[in-house]
């Protein structure tokens, strides 16, 4: 399952607990880190970016890992740098997964009916993707 601090993807992380805790289902969570900035005024700014990201995906990690605690389930919690719907998909293959469980929105999609990054993964992935509102 893809999470990425949203509304959305709380709701896709409790909906993936409740399926492996049902089925008695391995479950990993994969948050993506986008890009650093191209370009900024000083170097201190990107370091700034950096250390705000780095907090932020450690609250994020932590949370998931500690919601999926409190429901029974051993989260195997995974960081990795790239673009989502491309790695998410990538993922998929890569550890074999059964089912992917995706947030129907994002961050930013906000005028869209499905997220960008749903969507891609919808129309890309090999396995089977459930898409939770």
């Amino acid at each position: 399952m893809a999470i990425d601090g949203s509304e959305s993807s709380s709701h896709a992380l409790d909906t993936a607990i409740e399926l492996a805790s049902l089925l008695g289902a391995q479950l990993t969570a994969l948050a993506v880190e986008g890009p650093l900035p191209a370009y900024a005024a000083t170097l201190g700014e990107v370091d700034e970016v950096k250390r705000e990201k780095d907090r932020f995906f450690g609250g994020l990690c932590a949370d998931a890992t500690k919601r999926a605690r409190d429901a029974g389930i051993d989260l195997d919690v995974r960081l990795r740098p790239g673009y989502a719907a491309e790695l998410i998909a990538r993922y998929a293959v890569e550890v074999r997964a059964d089912l992917i469980v995706v947030g129907h929105k994002g961050h930013f999609a906000r005028t869209h009916l499905l997220g960008s990054t749903a969507d891609r993964v919808a129309n890309h992935a090999r396995a089977p993707v459930l898409i939770v509102r």
